[in-house]
């Protein structure tokens, strides 16, 4: 009989003799390289992803389904050694959301989302036994791996928490005026690096206080930029070339495509 959760069938890959060769050498840092790659598609089906489109909607929860599955592998090796399995993940996960959600799941009233993080704030320094004197300096502990676009995002998320921020969107956008005018104004290569930076993390800001994800929002725009300029190439096919076609004829290219409302 064939196991039909996929618990059971990374136990029947991973089972000695029987298993599978490719299964059985790995372990968890041979399988990081995959998690990366998995979260990235995962991304990807995200910026692609139409709510009610059947396509893209299969594609997400396929997506969602391989990242899942190198869960169940690094669990399934740790259920191995006999350290513990997916169902201890599983649990480790509800036992927190239900602990740091006493407004949901016990007797604690709060005003808004702000007021959420600042009571998930205080349950974690309680759960690690820190103090404000104790607990560690705010911008420390960001994950190494996160992307500078991520790694921006979370800083500003951070500073915002203790009250750190803008008090409205204008105020970021004003921000990100003065940066791209100060860009504007400099010609030193040295410094036309640190203030192009400063436009790109005001931008982060202005998207994190709007509720833009960047990373989606780029990701969508190139998919976007691809499709269109997949138009200004059949242009230039049909016309023989790209030697046959200027920057006046590709724009007009670029432009009907545009208007033809392609992705």
């Amino acid at each position: 009989m064939e196991p039909t959760t996929l618990r059971a069938v990374m136990a029947a890959l991973r089972k000695p003799e029987s298993g599978c060769p490719w299964d059985l050498k790995q372990d968890h840092q041979t399988l990081a390289r995959y998690l990366r790659e998995e979260a990235a598609e995962v991304l990807e089906a995200l910026a692609a992803h139409r709510p009610g489109d059947a396509a893209t909607e299969a594609h997400l929860c396929e997506e969602l389904g391989d990242l899942w599955l190198q869960i169940a592998f690094h669990a399934q090796l740790a259920a191995d050694r006999g350290a513990w399995d997916v169902h201890d993940v599983e649990q480790s996960v509800v036992e927190k959301l239900v602990r740091r959600h006493p407004h949901v799941f016990a007797e604690v009233a709060v005003e808004g989302a702000q007021e959420v993080l600042t009571n998930w704030a205080a349950i974690k320094r309680e759960e690690k036994g820190l103090t404000p004197e104790t607990e560690p300096r705010l911008l420390e502990g960001i994950p190494p791996t996160l992307s500078p676009m991520d790694e921006a995002l979370e800083i500003g998320r951070r500073c915002a928490k203790v009250g750190f921020e803008w008090p409205d969107l204008e105020g970021v956008l004003d921000k990100v005026k003065e940066e791209v005018a100060e860009l504007q104004a400099e010609s030193d290569p040295v410094r036309v690096e640190e203030e192009f930076g400063d436009v790109l993390f005001s931008l982060m800001q202005w998207a994190r206080k709007k509720g833009v994800d960047p990373d989606a929002a780029l990701r969508r725009q190139m998919i976007r930029f691809k499709g269109r300029f997949r138009a200004v190439e059949d242009d230039a096919r049909a016309a023989g070339g790209w030697e046959h076609r200027d920057l006046d004829q590709m724009e007009a290219a670029w432009q009907a495509a545009k208007k033809k409302g392609r992705p």
